[in-house]
């Protein structure tokens, strides 16, 4: 239970006033000492990365340090493929909320990479990856993560968004062709 432990301690160092907006973007109210968050975080049905991760997408838009300071707490503690995917997926949409800001570009850009490169079975990293890559004139990197989204959606049951990757592939491979 080392993570269950790491969190914790992370969670119990927050500010009180991060604290409680924790508790509004996860709904787990937390005490200030180290071992009482444990015991909170043992009783809570969700694992401690999967709460950080989604507390962190939660409170992008109105608490963004907080929100990266909470993805970037799940990615250090993941320990599985699919809480490294669930991390970097958070991540991507902390930064992605900031993306005026070329480095705040530059980090959901490579937070989406490292999810697509996992293997996520979610769609928003593809679709919003795919969609700068072609803004941005790269269509080849376009076609590529369009590719991965039609095996790993396909592959996780969910043809819908498979079949609009497929369209937008052909699309994408049309442009970069000239057409």
């Amino acid at each position: 239970m080392e993570v269950l432990r790491e969190a914790a301690a992370f969670l119990a160092g927050l500010s009180p006033r991060e604290r409680e907006s924790f508790f509004r973007f996860s709904g787990v109210e937390l005490p200030d000492d180290p071992a009482g968050a444990e015991r909170r975080l043992a009783e809570t049905p969700v694992e401690p990365v999967a709460l950080l991760a989604t507390a962190a997408a939660r409170a992008a838009g109105e608490a963004p340090d907080l929100a990266r300071r909470l993805g970037e707490a799940a990615l250090r503690f993941a320990r599985s493929r699919e809480e490294r995917q669930l991390a970097h997926v958070c991540l991507a949409q902390v930064h992605f909320r900031l993306r005026r800001d070329p480095e705040e570009l530059a980090a959901f850009e490579r937070h989406c990479g490292e999810a697509v490169r996992l293997g996520h079975a979610g769609s928003f990293c593809y679709e919003r990856l795919a969609a700068l890559y072609e803004y941005e004139g790269r269509y080849g990197e376009a076609v590529r993560v369009c590719e991965r989204a039609v095996e790993v959606l396909g592959r996780a049951g969910d043809e819908p968004s498979a079949r609009r990757f497929r369209a937008r592939l052909d699309r994408l491979r049309r442009k970069a062709a000239g057409g």
